[in-house]
């Protein structure tokens, strides 16, 4: 079976139109009415928290109801179905979705996806050895227009439970570990980095990354989401751990939103590592703060076999 990654996110929040308007300033095309379709396929779909067609609520606060992962065929989806059945509750739909709960109560469906081939802009870098870029500007953008659903991320207490579910069970692969903080995990119809990710605390809602073309777009994006008075989150860096440039924002969602560009992709020959949780997450801010005045000393090594417990992980 092949998880290709997420289909869709389902929100249930007090104030849709808000969300709404967030998501539309974000760039997310807007399909009909409070659902949102980007190039890849994959949706947002926005619902007052009350609405009766959503499942019950797994967090205390606002935030997502439902992740619905994308499998390349009726053959995966079914090999899902057969595996979850062994110790949870599977309930089909009438459209042939399944939905279930995680060991973290986080509630999870699966449906065959047909994800659509992404074009897009790459963009010519001109360094002082090799320039690329002749008689031209890089391209110009007014605001970003994402394409895909690159990773959600969400707090559990139950992290070797989580591990082993995902894992053993659904056939994501372990990126890296940051050590005490948190899992990155890899669908295994994918290469990014990472989609999925487990941070170390009581449950609850982090934030969804949006991939887009490069450093311009995320960057057009921010300031058109600054232009329109909405709040940045963590704001500009790049990630050592995975590479990738990060713009966040506070969002209506309860959690935060991101732009994410320039990933590390990676297939079966990746060896696993684990970080230094300051280490990894930080290769540049774009304003240092002071929980980063010092830069963290070096501290990354390949994550030993067989993988230890979490909390065993020094």
């Amino acid at each position: 079976m092949a998880i290709i990654g997420v289909e869709s996110i389902t929100f249930g929040v007090s104030d849709p139109g808000t969300l709404v308007r967030f998501f539309d300033d974000f760039g997310l095309p807007r399909a009909t009415g409070t659902d949102f379709v980007l190039p890849e396929g994959s949706k947002i779909l926005v619902r007052h928290k009350d609405d009766e067609s959503l499942p019950p609520p797994f967090l205390s606060g606002e935030g997502p109801r439902e992740v619905i992962w994308g499998v390349d065929d009726d053959q995966a989806l079914a090999a899902i179905e057969l595996e979850l059945r062994k110790d949870r509750e599977v309930v089909p739909d009438d459209a042939g979705t399944l939905h279930c709960t995680d060991p973290n109560g986080i509630r999870i469906g699966f449906r065959v996806f047909h994800r659509a081939k992404l074009d897009g802009e790459t963009p010519q870098e001109n360094t002082l050895a090799h320039p690329r870029r002749w008689n031209t500007h890089r391209k110009w953008y007014d605001r970003a227009r994402p394409k895909a659903i690159q990773h959600v991320v969400f707090l559990v207490s139950k992290m070797d439970e989580a591990i082993d579910f995902y894992v053993n069970r659904l056939n994501f692969r372990i990126s890296d570990i940051a050590r005490q903080r948190g899992v990155f995990l890899r669908a295994d119809g994918r290469n990014e980095h990472h989609n999925l990710f487990f941070a170390f605390r009581e449950i609850g809602f982090h934030h969804i990354a949006f991939s887009v073309d490069s450093v311009d777009e995320l960057m057009a994006g921010a300031n058109y989401m600054q232009r329109k008075k909405w709040k940045a989150g963590t704001g500009l860096g790049r990630h050592r751990i995975s590479s990738v440039l990060y713009y966040y924002f506070s969002a209506p969602t309860g959690g935060e939103i991101e732009y994410a560009a320039d990933t590390d992709f990676l297939d079966d020959n990746w060896q696993p590592r684990i970080w230094g949780p300051r280490y990894g997450n930080q290769h540049w801010l774009g304003e240092v703060n002071e929980a980063n005045l010092e830069p963290p000393d070096v501290d990354v090594q390949l994550l030993p076999k067989p993988i230890p417990p979490f909390s065993q992980l020094r």
